[in-house]
């Protein structure tokens, strides 16, 4: 892999590298980047330099993020030779040891029996902590699935046929926060309100748009924004009354009545002294891949605004803009020879898309669906989209209920998944990006990253 961009290679019989492959690498590098750059590890230790803990600290943390950010929770009180009086880690990674803390494996992206046990285990560390200890607690995208666990009134049933429900509709994830919060036992500011009297150190890693704390990991230790009166104008104006269960309409209907107490809102008495902090998000990732390419001479613009809405036709969009960029910045001066490497420009986004499945229940996940969008506007382009490489991924390394962090086209992927024997028109239809990818050999497989702060695409220019 070449260290920078149009750098001499090492020797001079140094065999070619194809513009596809060195591209390929050089994407893979930038995503590389935007997950060192979204290091929870580092941004928890920082974010708790100097805060003074009581005698009795505990530590309760979940998310994707959760292992890491436990450990640099662990590394503090070390370093000013404490130690926790308990607490538990709730992941999504097996076999994991954070001692001496509990670890206990949730469920993602759809909640099961080993989200009600996590939930169960807050509970039991909960009960323990006593008015006046210190609590850190350690929230990262996912938290929401890894310890789900209804709220009194609703039924495990109810809760996990509203969040797939949900999900079948493409709803937007500030939308999906707002009525999966409302029926978890640990959403909507719960946590806190169960810690009332305790110090409480809320620190998160962002996986929203804005950041907001109320609706990353539904909100454990954040007032609840939204009304339920806000609810029912939500479910109409997005067309989800069909996908939203009759136990939950029920419930939201004995809140209107007032049979139901409303979820704690941001400024009451219930969660004082909480103050979620921000530690960590996308910007950050980001901010990663631009310095990463620069190193490489790379020209990197990010974009200004988060990318949101289908993935695909988002990934559509993507691929029209790098082919006007392309356009803009004329032909390349030069064909590319042994000693240079074929990059010099990229556009790079941040965000997340949302899959409306509706019927398909296809394999794969948003970054994907992108992708296979994005490479096949780049093939009907023709020779306007050659030399466009995209790299759509999610930066915790798993894209939808899959192996891959998300894929990387170009050009000739739509024609290399045809020739594969699929019909590519047909899986993107079907929501079927990741047999279609993968017959191209187009995915990103990274394993868990062990960060989550939404997703990263990257379209590199030859």
């Amino acid at each position: 892999r070449p260290d920078r961009c149009n750098a001499p290679a090492t020797t001079a019989g140094a065999l070619y590298v194809s513009p596809m492959t060195a591209t390929r690498q050089i994407a893979e590098q930038l995503f590389a980047a935007a997950v060192r750059s979204a290091d929870p590890r580092a941004a928890t230790r920082a974010a708790l330099e100097g805060i003074t803990l009581g005698a009795r600290p505990w530590i309760i943390a979940a998310g994707k993020a959760a292992v890491p950010m436990a450990h640099a929770a662990l590394e503090t009180l070390a370093a000013a030779t404490r130690t926790p009086e308990g607490g538990v880690v709730v992941t999504a990674s097996r076999d994991e040891a954070v001692d001496p803390l509990l670890v206990v494996t949730g469920d993602h992206p759809v909640p099961g029996p080993g989200s009600l046990a996590a939930a169960d285990a807050v509970g039991d560390v909960v009960r323990l902590i006593q008015p006046g200890d210190d609590v850190i607690v350690l929230i990262s995208g996912g938290a929401s699935s890894l310890m789900a666990a209804p709220t009194e009134g609703i039924s495990v049933d109810g809760m996990l046929e509203l969040f797939q429900g949900l999900h079948r509709a493409g709803a937007p994830i500030e939308v999906m926060n707002a009525f999966r919060k409302r029926v978890m036992r640990w959403g909507a500011g719960r946590l806190a309100v169960a810690l009332q009297g305790a110090q409480v150190t809320a620190l998160i890693a962002s996986d929203v748009i804005g950041d907001d704390p109320s609706a990353i990991a539904s909100g454990p230790c954040s007032g609840d924004h939204w009304h339920v009166a806000d609810l029912v104008e939500l479910a109409q104006a997005q067309r989800l009354w069909p996908h939203i269960p009759d136990e939950v309409r029920q419930y939201i209907d004995r809140t209107l009545l007032g049979e139901v107490a409303e979820t704690p809102k941001p400024g009451s008495a219930l969660l004082h002294g909480v103050t979620p902090r921000i530690i960590l998000g996308n910007g950050d990732a980001l901010a990663g891949v631009a310095q990463e390419a620069a190193s490489l001479g790379i020209d990197a613009r990010v974009a200004p605004t988060p990318i949101r809405g289908g993935a695909r036709s988002t990934g559509e969009a993507i691929a029209r803009a790098a082919i006007a960029a392309r356009s803009d910045r004329g032909p390349r001066a030069r064909t590319p020879t042994p000693l240079t490497t074929p990059c010099r420009f990229a556009l790079v986004w941040g965000g997340e898309t949302t899959v409306s499945l509706g019927g398909h229940p296809g394999l794969g996940g948003r970054a994907q669906e992108l992708a296979l969008a994005a490479a096949q506007a780049l093939h009907e382009a023709g020779a306007a989209g050659r030399g466009i490489t995209i790299l759509s991924a999610g930066t915790d390394g798993r894209d939808g209920p899959t192996d891959a962090a998300g894929a990387i086209v170009d050009g000739h992927t739509w024609s290399r998944i045809a020739l594969a024997g699929r019909d590519p028109q047909r899986d993107l239809d079907a929501h079927d990006a990741y047999p279609a990818l993968d017959a191209a050999g187009a995915l990103l497989r990274t394993g868990m990253t062990g960060t989550n702060v939404n997703d990263v695409v990257i379209a590199l220019l030859e």
